[in-house]
């Protein structure tokens, strides 16, 4: 929500500096009234001041989320964290392992039926796409669940680049 006031203030200055760079007049009017009433009103002026202050320590002091994001299985005792980069090394690994796939690289959605998982995947040449899309899904979903214990509710595959075939000059 922050983002959101602080970005439409930024845009707004740049729309007056805009204006008044452009030869209109009234931002420059209307910017200098707001100035000679902060003189005018030194308590109002300090009041303004100390709440913008605050905002601003606030912003600095706010405690952050995490950057890295996890997902839970339940034990008989408790619980398990799984890390996003956990998962990703193990889809990674899973297809990786299957003959004709160069890069893997995915990303993961929680939802309530379980993980939703896309792998991008870029293939060598000559492979046949959908039989190894095929064997991509069945084995990551198997090792997803089987390493993890975390539910598969889908796996979609996306085949963004086949690994070009090195050129031979012939001289």
């Amino acid at each position: 929500m922050f983002a959101y006031v602080l970005g439409f203030l930024l845009i707004l200055a740049a729309l007056c500096i805009l204006a008044i760079a452009t030869g209109w007049g009234l931002p420059y009017f209307i910017i200098a009234q707001g100035l000679s009433w902060l003189k005018i009103n030194s308590w109002e002026s300090t009041l303004v001041s100390g709440v913008l202050l605050v905002l601003g320590l606030l912003c600095f002091l706010r405690p952050r989320a995490g950057s890295e994001y996890s997902f839970r299985t339940a034990l008989k005792g408790g619980e398990v964290r799984i890390s996003q980069d956990a998962l990703q090394d193990i889809i990674a690994r899973s297809a990786k392992g299957l003959s004709g796939v160069a890069e893997v690289k995915s990303s993961l959605r929680q939802v309530e039926a379980g993980l939703e998982i896309n792998v991008m995947c870029q293939f060598e040449q000559g492979v046949i796409i959908p039989q190894i899309s095929g064997e991509i899904l069945t084995k990551v979903k198997e090792d997803v669940e089987l390493y993890t214990g975390i539910r598969v509710a889908e796996v979609k595959v996306l085949v963004r680049l086949l690994e070009k075939g090195r050129s031979v000059r012939v001289r």
